[in-house]
């Protein structure tokens, strides 16, 4: 008798459950899939997060997910491209250390709790798969790198700076520098962190010579 009432009310809450995921639109059920995926990346990282976790930390079924994503990478990148600010966004001083404070605290406002955790996690393990590196890089990182570049450039043409200390290498250092502070660290960057780094580092690197 037990048995059959286990059932039977197994049958009703997965009835309930189905009728729950189907009221909710589509720009809830999309958010709750980021949501998840940010979850699963900071708890369990990249290597095994798949579609049936996701869904069901989301509260969906899983055709959502294969309708639009073709696999687990394209799912994580369209996830963070989503949620990482957008270097477009920020509104230029037209002064190099103002911008360069405020273009990193605009990068990395929402580098905190569960995002931040998964960007972490995601860089981390992205060097053992050759499509997620790739993509990451293309899609994540050399956008805020080119929008750090052409700051840079505009304060050179304005004569802030010396367009010949914009080389390769400088700006690798600068590059790696953001990535080190900005997205690495575990805690969230004051502005003071954020000038204390712009003054010391930053901008003594592009003034040099």
């Amino acid at each position: 008798m037990s048995t059959r009432h286990d059932a039977d009310t197994r049958a009703v809450a997965q009835t309930v459950e189905r009728t729950v995921r189907t009221r909710r639109g589509g720009a809830e059920v999309e958010q709750a899939i980021l949501d998840a995926v940010l979850a699963e990346l900071a708890d369990v990282g990249f290597g095994r997060l798949t579609f049936e976790s996701v869904a069901e930390r989301a509260g969906t079924g899983k055709s959502p997910l294969y309708r639009r994503w073709p696999d687990t990478t394209s799912l994580v990148i369209d996830t963070l491209e989503k949620l990482r600010a957008d270097p477009a966004e920020y509104v230029r001083t037209g002064i190099l250390r103002e911008d360069l404070i405020g273009f990193t605290q605009h990068m990395t406002k929402k580098q905190k709790g569960v995002k931040g955790n998964a960007f972490r996690s995601l860089l981390g393990e992205a060097h053992r798969y050759p499509q997620l590196l790739s993509r990451f890089k293309a899609e994540v990182l050399h956008p805020l790198f080119d929008a750090l570049t052409e700051l840079l450039h505009d304060a050179a043409a304005r004569g802030e700076i010396s367009s010949e200390r914009l080389t390769p290498v400088v700006l690798e250092v600068l590059h790696a520098l953001i990535i080190k502070r900005a997205l690495l660290e575990t805690h969230v960057l004051t502005r003071q962190d954020i000038t204390e780094m712009v003054d010391e580092v930053l901008l003594p690197l592009v003034r040099a010579g």
